[in-house]
């Protein structure tokens, strides 16, 4: 294994190639050590061991060329089956905020080590560390935990402790806070509107108990802070984003908050990023001077353009060995100079259930029952044997989860009907009343899918608003979000009987029958304002 390099042993070129997060590809190889590299779930073409075992090859291919062992990195958001189709998906982080238990968040974290360790894995872009308040954002919803920050206080750094000391470095995002805005930083660049009072009472708060819990690394988004010392665009007179703003990460996260980890840009090709100068390239060496210490996917010509700016003077020798010494210190700390470290680390047997048992304790113990006016829960085959199933579905994949609604209710005993036409007429849904003693409707939603504010298209919109036809049994109706938990007050302020499950995932959707079944108790909290 590698030892810890000195900066005054590493040549400049090897320096700025450790300020560098690569695409892991299929189709392309590597041929530099990078400071890190990144994979999507699409670099997989298997979702079984073989998938896996495909992974590590390009890991141990990737670190058999490097002298300093490079951070192997993800967006493991909800687990590492949020990007790795063979390994466990994590309820999404609103559903954990749900549970509001301290001890579930640091499993929470411990499990997405322990299966990113396997792959190889030691760097992962999370928690999100955003306040959901603006409940019209359309990049955060249930991917942040809560809109209250005591609540994220709490929870948060115990994610960071859990992966932190099972072997992966945690990166607190999006700095300087999202969930404020309307807009996606990957359209357009985004605002947190909050005067500096109120940030250092919410999202100022938060990162500092995550910079108090030790995390490794910041993402820093495309957002802007207007309130902090206005330093704004000679292009535009708008404020820059956190990505290009020296006061943001120079002054406030790095001076005034004490952060001496490691700033990684959010991803240089996103919208938020473009436009703020004649080039990306002129940007990227911008967004350098400005305090990140790393870009992730920079265009080709990064490293050859700062190393002019650097011989230049443009950009100071100190801002690089800065840079370099945190990345490393990350590395070191992650134990990748260590004489004992092996990039693949196997799940045992029991580590392997504990990662399972934390997916269903989270997700049990996230169901959120609003409203039971009508008793009608539990449910039993002898109270309301026959239930038809309507998904509200927009993103199709989703529909593989509802149909875990209906394999789990008839597991049970009941007798299921599954409505999966998106525009079913007036007489078919007439003739789901008619012929059940419940109709249960499942609302499955997430952010990215579509792009944009969480919400419905016209077909499924008017299906949901279908349910409260003159004519319909409202008193055999009940509603459960698999996403959004805003849905209740959105659509379904007259419904009698809502559920918040959270996540569009089956691990939840199990979770929700074992709760309306009642072999476990509702025990879920409401994480943000209904």
């Amino acid at each position: 294994m590698a030892k810890m390099p000195q900066l005054s042993a590493m040549t400049l070129r090897e320096k700025i190639h450790q300020t560098i997060v690569v695409l892991m590809s299929r189709d392309k190889k590597i041929d530099f050590c990078p400071g890190a590299a990144f994979f999507f779930g699409q670099i997989i073409t298997n979702a079984d061991e073989t998938g896996l075992d495909e992974l590590r090859g390009y890991v141990r291919e990737l670190l058999a060329g490097c002298d300093i062992p490079p951070l192997i990195t993800s967006d493991f958001e909800n687990g590492c089956g949020s990007m790795v189709k063979a390994l466990t998906p994590l309820p999404f982080m609103m559903g954990l905020g749900a549970t509001n238990d301290p001890e579930i968040a640091y499993d929470y974290g411990k499990a997405t080590a322990l299966e990113a360790r396997s792959i190889g894995a030691n760097w992962t872009f999370s928690p999100v560390s955003d306040l959901n308040i603006n409940r019209r954002n359309p990049l955060v919803n249930n991917r942040a935990m809560t809109d209250d920050a005591d609540r994220a206080c709490r929870l948060l750094p115990q994610i960071v402790r859990g992966m932190q000391e099972n072997g992966i470095a945690a990166c607190a995002k999006h700095f300087p806070g999202d969930g404020m805005d309307y807009r996606d930083q990957h359209i357009t660049t985004t605002v947190n509107s909050l005067e500096m009072a109120d940030w250092y009472a919410t999202f100022g708060k938060v990162y500092r108990e995550m910079i108090a819990a030790g995390v490794d690394s910041i993402m820093a988004g495309h957002i802007a802070l207007p309130a902090y010392k206005q330093e704004k665009s000679v292009r535009f007179d708008l404020p820059l984003p956190a990505t290009l703003n020296r006061a943001l990460i120079t002054d406030l996260l790095k001076g005034e908050l004490g952060f001496e980890g490691v700033v990684v840009t959010d991803a240089l090709g996103m919208g938020g990023f473009a436009g703020w100068y004649d080039t990306r390239e002129i940007a990227e060496i911008e967004s350098f001077k400005a305090g990140c210490d790393m870009m992730l996917w920079p265009t080709p010509a990064f490293a050859d353009n700062l190393e002019k700016a650097i011989l230049s003077g443009e950009v100071p020798m100190e801002r690089l060995d800065d840079a370099v010494s945190r990345i490393l210190r990350v590395k070191e700390k992650a134990g990748l100079f260590s004489e004992d470290y092996t990039p693949f680390r196997p799940l045992s047997a029991d580590e392997a259930a504990f990662v399972k048992d934390t997916q269903r304790r989270c997700a049990e113990k996230s169901i959120t029952l609003l409203r039971d006016k009508l008793h009608h829960f539990p449910l039993s085959p002898e109270k309301t044997p026959r239930i038809a199933v309507v998904p509200i579905v927009e993103f199709g994949p989703a529909m593989a989860e509802a149909r875990v609604l209906e394999t789990a209710l008839t597991a049970r005993g009941f007798k299921v009907t599954f409505m999966d036409k998106p525009e079913p007429t007036a007489d078919e849904r007439k003739a789901l009343y008619a012929e059940n003693d419940l109709v249960l409707y499942g609302l499955f939603s997430r952010p990215f899918r579509p792009m944009g504010f969480l919400d419905y298209t016209a077909a499924r919109a008017a299906n949901l608003a279908g349910a409260f036809a003159p004519d319909h049994a409202v008193d055999k109706t009940v509603f459960v979000s698999f996403g959004s938990p805003y849905f209740g007050s959105q659509y379904l302020e007259r419904a009698q009987t809502y559920v918040n499950a959270y996540s569009m995932l089956g691990c939840a959707v199990e979770g929700f029958v074992r709760a309306a079944c009642g072999e476990v108790p509702f025990e879920g909290t409401s994480p943000v304002k209904p």
